[in-house]
């Protein structure tokens, strides 16, 4: 496989990501209608304290996040290696300052500090060395009393279980995944302590095409009624901060 550095650096790519993981009717666009909203709520957490914070995107890909974002902030930075991804993301974000580049080599942003910080679709799949790298470099950039929000979209204990062991041991294959317990260690080890959780999405994906989208909002919303539901969920929202 290739390093995670360089596998979004193609036009096809890019295509793949914006008109078929979140075309359409697909699963992780059901999965972001519900990441919307807790992207809402957090930001206006945080504009209770800060009416004017500062944001940035990392590895902000085509700009699906930071485009939700943008215009409720003071300022708002996507930084991304990919220039394909950028192209896309350049084409959807009106206010924000688009930067091409790896945080964890070179620092883009001397001196700047930012009160809300977020990273989707990316620790999953970075391998450790690179994690780690991250979360040390953002740890540097989030300010004080700010908010750094990512997601895990394909926790260890949740349906993905099921999937890992199927590309495992029939395809010969394998694939990411992440705990709760896990993440919460690293984040511990570079200075965050986790401030809520949310948790997102507990029928096993492949059932996504056969069922219709409110039958899941339903099976979700009485799922997390559930005590410990959420560290079961497919789909992890961490909100954190620095110790």
């Amino acid at each position: 496989m290739k390093p995670y550095r360089a596998s979004h650096q193609s036009t096809i790519k890019a295509g793949w990501y914006e008109n078929i993981v979140y075309g359409p009717l697909s699963y992780d666009s059901y999965l972001w209608e519900e990441e919307k909203k807790i992207l809402d709520l957090e930001l206006r957490f945080l504009l209770k304290k800060n009416s004017n914070p500062h944001y940035l995107d990392f590895a902000c890909g085509t700009g699906r996040v930071i485009g939700h974002l943008e215009r409720r902030v003071a300022e708002s930075v996507g930084v991304d290696i990919s220039e394909e991804m950028l192209d896309g993301a350049r084409l959807k974000l009106a206010h924000s300052e688009i930067i091409r580049g790896d945080l964890t080599r070179a620092d883009m942003l001397p001196g700047r500090e930012f009160d809300l910080v977020t990273a989707f679709r990316f620790f999953l799949n970075a391998e450790p060395e690179l994690r780690e790298e991250s979360l040390l470099v953002l740890a540097r950039k989030l300010a004080d009393g700010g908010a750094l929000i990512f997601n895990i979209h394909g926790n260890t204990w949740s349906f993905r279980f099921v999937m890992v062991l199927w590309y495992r041991f029939i395809k010969g294959r394998r694939l990411n995944h992440l705990s709760y317990w896990k993440v919460k260690k690293l984040l511990e080890r570079y200075g965050f302590a986790i401030e809520r959780l949310y948790g997102i999405g507990v029928v096993p994906k492949p059932l996504y095409r056969f069922l219709p989208r409110f039958i899941f909002r339903i099976i979700d919303g009485l799922w997390i009624l559930m005590p410990f539901s959420k560290y079961f969920s497919y789909n992890l929202i961490f909100v954190c901060r620095k110790k």
